[in-house]
């Protein structure tokens, strides 16, 4: 780490990340190098993007930009997080932080400027337990250090995380005082899961426990949740760590809420990996998180698991409150899914005010003005307008008016359009669509699905076009014979692609949401869906589309309540989200 971090100096700085598990002694490993070599320079330690990013009009020299968690920097305004790093190394800087590996991963899977910048840093893993050498070192270490004697002796977790409370701080979740106490961690930790990096402040915490209590553990006062929760929860235990800590807003003597300890989180993430949020937690969320990078990270996070109408109440505020041009884009999108164009029509309009208007705003506003012009084009006659979408315009509304757009090409003799819709089609499995187009003489649709029948192991449905003519049918029934006694068990690869996507590896989200496709898996992808598996929410409405579920057009419009059930049209409210 030492060679890594003076390697260019003085010419020119350094970039580098330590990669590890809580706890591994990221932090404390790279703050005793950094103290070894440039013992004088100057140290920055931005709270959030905004922050780093004023530096780059005037960037200094012989200082230490620490970003601890260094996510919390690399979402908003990329591009210009990009520049500024690339600045400050060549004034001579030294940039360093530490990354969880899953978001390493995530964080150097892309191609934009964020990814390549992540690409460019010199990565030092920092592994979670000793080696052979260090284990020997510690032991000698021991023999006069009982601190370091007792850190040794459990088999489950390493030194390092015994020396930084790890255990305990497991224990006080597994083991609560009492029930507001786990309610609280439990509210804090999902915050963490749906990327919530600001502390969370005791009026948004306490609106969020109600989803974790019981009945009866309601009926007292959100005051006396606190008050019960609080002292055990926020106040340092016998290690001097806590589960959740106390942090200011930049005043003495102010509280601006509660953060989650890292390792804590990371347990209770993989306690709860697949459990739903609570419609309160994710409401408190929406409705009173301050910062807007936190609220842009729970928007995504609720269209990755179809909460839609979460997504809107964050998004809307982006837009109104933080007059965010991408949010308000993002916001019309979901509500013409819902056939709500008034709506969105004024969402767009609202920020065509600006000066000078996003140009992409004006051109989604012009897009949906057309696509809106060939909707009405397509309704049933004047009359009581129905509740709900109707058929016959769901499709465009789900994709914009893509797959329509594509037919007429195709039945214009367009041979690109014919076959990009058989992509499309099949991708979203739409086997009925595929089914008609090959039994119309298209080869291309007799492939795709044959290569879907194929996936799902559907033998007689093969079997059926086969008999008929199917050529394509009959090639993959006999390659599907063949392969039957050779195919890995699946529930091993399940938990292998599970594994890995808990890394971060974004391939082995995309491959493990085709498997539980192809097995035609509702509950695994249900359990991907609430992990928040890039994916899970397209497969999931792929494999309703092939299903010809009755509650298709629902879903891929209105999205999933809290717990699950998908939303009824009746529950959606006419510009709110709080149906």
């Amino acid at each position: 780490m030492r060679a890594v971090l003076s390697g260019k100096l003085p010419d020119r700085g350094s970039f580098v990340v330590l990669v590890g598990g809580s706890s591994a002694g990221k932090t404390r490993s790279l703050y005793e190098a950094v103290y070894e070599l440039v013992p004088d320079w100057w140290l920055v330690q931005p709270s959030e993007a905004s922050d780093l990013l004023r530096v780059r009009n005037a960037p200094p020299r012989t200082t230490v930009f620490w970003l601890d968690e260094l996510q919390q920097y690399l979402g908003a305004r990329p591009a210009l997080t990009f520049e500024c790093v690339r600045l400050l190394l060549r004034h001579g800087n030294l940039v360093v932080g530490t990354l969880w590996p899953d978001q390493y991963a995530k964080w150097t899977a892309g191609r934009d400027d964020v990814h390549r910048l992540m690409r460019s840093a010199d990565a030092i893993s920092v592994a979670e337990s000793l080696d052979i050498r260090e284990l020997s070192e510690a032991r000698e270490v021991a023999l006069r250090d009982t601190r370091i004697e007792d850190a040794l002796r459990p088999r489950d977790v390493g030194m390092t995380q015994v020396l930084a409370g790890g255990p305990r701080l497991v224990m006080s979740w597994d083991q609560p005082v009492n029930a507001y106490a786990k309610a609280m961690i439990t509210a804090a930790a999902d915050a963490h899961r749906l990327g919530v990096q600001s502390p969370l402040s005791a009026e948004l915490l306490a609106e969020a426990m109600f989803g974790y209590l019981k009945p009866h553990e309601r009926v007292q006062s959100a005051e006396h949740w606190l008050a019960a929760a609080v002292p055990n929860v926020a106040d340092p235990q016998h290690d001097g760590v806590s589960p959740l800590y106390p942090v200011d807003n930049g005043r003495a003597g102010t509280l601006a809420g509660y953060t989650i300890a890292d390792y804590l989180a990371q347990h209770v993430r993989r306690e709860r990996r697949s459990e739903p949020v609570p419609h309160e937690a994710w409401q408190a969320l929406v409705s009173l998180l301050p910062r807007a990078d936190d609220l842009r990270r729970v928007a995504a996070s609720a269209i990755a698991r179809l909460r839609f109408r979460y997504a809107e109440g964050a998004l809307t505020r982006l837009a109104e409150e933080f007059a965010d041009d991408k949010a308000a884009v993002e916001l019309a999108d979901l509500l013409v899914r819902q056939d709500r164009f008034d709506h969105a029509i004024a969402v767009l309009r609202g920020r065509l005010d600006a000066d000078p208007p996003d140009l992409v705003v004006t051109r989604r506003h012009l897009r949906i003005s057309e696509l809106r012009r060939h909707v009405d084009e397509l309704r049933p006659p004047a009359g009581p307008r129905p509740r709900g979408i109707p058929r016959e315009v769901a499709g465009i509304l789900f994709d914009g008016g893509l797959s329509g757009g594509l037919r007429r090409d195709a039945a214009g003799g367009s041979a690109i359009a014919a076959e990009r819709l058989v992509e499309v089609l099949a991708d979203r499995g739409s086997v009925g669509e595929l089914r008609d187009l090959a039994d119309g003489g298209d080869p291309r649709a007799a492939e795709a699905l044959a290569d879907l029948y194929a996936a799902w192991g559907d033998v007689p449905a093969l079997h059926e076009r086969a008999d008929a003519g199917d050529e394509a049918a009959r090639l993959r029934l006999s390659k599907l014979q063949r392969a039957r006694s050779h195919r890995p068990d699946a529930r091993y690869q399940i938990e292998q692609l599970r594994a890995e996507v808990d890394e971060g590896r974004s391939e082995a989200a995309l491959q493990l949401c085709a498997l539980l496709f192809e097995l035609r898996d509702e509950p695994g992808l249900r359990a991907e869906l609430d992990a928040g598996t890039p994916g899970a929410a397209e497969r999931l409405i792929a494999l309703f589309t092939a299903q010809e579920h009755r509650s298709l057009i629902a879903l891929r419009a209105y999205g999933l309540e809290a717990d699950g059930r998908i939303v009824a049209p009746e529950n959606i409210s006419k510009g709110s989200f709080d149906g």
